[in-house]
């Protein structure tokens, strides 16, 4: 038996033998009421409504499918200390990459750093993070470390033009680190020697923003924490061996591959392999899996497009993605932020901090996947042709209508001497086409 209401509101008993021809006037499923109405000629609204209901679903089910999965937060670490306790982590440990825009790298939109692809799957990957919104390198080293380029639009040395004077006196995050308390050190690979001022194979200079700050450079005691990354040519084994302990880490720890394992002067494959052996060494230390520490990946510059940005460590959010806009001027204040450190510059002062990547922290809201920019090549490649063919038939139409102007008065003509066309004057009035 089935139970229906009626359209003068009582309910009745209607037999299950009514079959398709019927369905229940009204029903309850979870506190909606849908009306199906009475059906009538053989069922076949029924049908009509079951097609539509099937497709619904379909359609449903097809968008679900389609929707990004996000993996689980998972609990928080199991902390045995921690040191200079911060809002979101108590160590940092940043390395900085080049040259790249994050749709070179990542696979969802055309790029090809398998290792930096899935590293940002699994942790929180910043989609709008426009660097300093200058290039070359050096200003960008710069903003990140003491929230200005400086006007400097090339990569000079140390104390040796106008803008790398200008930062040669400037406060720096060291200054602001230093006066809390809190510990830091530079890495920095196939470096010769600590606080190595020029050049030398595969390091340079204007890699290592800490040369261009004079109360580093020229200071024994600071310079002995800026030291090279191993004791080899590639090698990293000198940050490994640090972060061995919380007692031999630092709270803000910074790590400059060299110009081939960065992808300077190394293709994608080359530094993406090498970020694949060091990254999960890393994150699989006795400081990442026992304290509050967190990574920072970024790159030091884009052409016009955001950069490949994520942070990582049991502290990070898991499959996260932001849309937000963000700069380098958001690492400096989100490390501002997290030991309520004061601002070096306006610019890291009014930069929005980066707080929504770490567990707890609220969600700007934004979390449009990233989406390659249409290469110019194509762009040219459509363009040209289509321009040419425009111009060639608008060339053509002019001489159309040319040909179609009034024709010439005929001469006079004695009687008679009209004579038909040769086979060569026939077709003479239609339009001749000439190419």
């Amino acid at each position: 038996m089935r139970t229906c209401l009626t359209e003068s509101g009582s309910f009745v008993s209607i037999p299950d033998s009514t079959g398709d021809d019927f369905a229940q006037g009204f029903y309850r499923v979870r506190g909606y009421r849908r009306n199906t109405r009475v059906l009538k000629e053989g069922g076949r609204t029924n049908r009509m409504m079951r097609a539509i209901l099937v497709a619904l679903l379909l359609l449903t089910v097809g968008v679900a499918a389609s929707t990004p999965s996000r993996r689980t937060t998972p609990a928080p670490a199991v902390l045995t200390g921690s040191a200079s306790p911060g809002a979101f982590f108590d160590y940092v440990l940043v390395i900085v990459m080049e040259n790249h825009n994050i749709c070179d790298l990542l696979a969802s939109c055309g790029g090809t750093a398998t290792y930096l692809s899935d590293l940002a799957g699994s942790y929180g990957v910043a989609t709008k993070e426009m660097y300093c919104h200058v290039n070359p390198s050096l200003p960008n080293y710069l903003c990140l470390t003491s929230g200005s380029d400086f006007g400097c639009t090339a990569d000079p040395g140390p104390n040796s033009t106008t803008c790398t004077k200008t930062a040669w006196g400037a406060t720096n995050i060291v200054d602001r680190l230093e006066a809390d308390g809190l510990t830091w050190k530079g890495y920095m690979e196939d470096m010769p020697s600590s606080c190595y001022a020029t050049d030398s194979g595969n390091y340079v200079v204007h890699h290592n923003p800490f040369m261009y700050y004079s109360d580093i450079a020229s200071d024994a005691t600071r310079c002995a924490r800026d030291v090279p990354a191993g004791p080899s040519i590639g090698s990293d084994a000198t940050l490994l061996a640090d972060l061995g302990s919380a007692s031999t880490a630092s709270n803000f720890m910074w790590l400059t591959p060299n110009k081939c394992n960065d992808m300077h002067s190394c293709s994608i494959h080359q530094g993406d392999t090498y970020m694949s052996g060091l990254v999960p060494k890393i994150l699989d230390s006795t400081l990442f899996k026992t304290t509050r520490a967190a990574l920072f990946v970024t790159y030091d510059e884009g052409y016009d497009q955001p950069v490949y940005t994520v942070w990582a460590g049991s502290l990070a959010k898991t499959g996260y993605l932001s849309s937000f806009g963000y700069d380098h001027f958001s690492f400096l204040s989100t490390v501002e932020a997290n030991w309520n450190l004061a601002s070096l510059t306006p610019n890291d002062r009014d930069a929005p901090n980066m707080a929504e990547f770490f567990m707890g922290q609220r969600s700007r809201g934004d979390s449009t996947p990233p989406t390659a920019p249409f290469p110019l090549g194509i762009v040219l490649g459509i363009a040209i042709p289509v321009a040419a063919v425009a111009i060639v038939a608008f060339l053509l139409l002019r001489r159309r209508k040319g040909t179609k102007g009034s024709p010439a008065k005929p001469g006079p003509s004695e009687p008679g001497s009209a004579k038909s066309p040769t086979r060569g004057d026939e077709g003479a009035d239609e339009d001749e086409w000439e190419l």
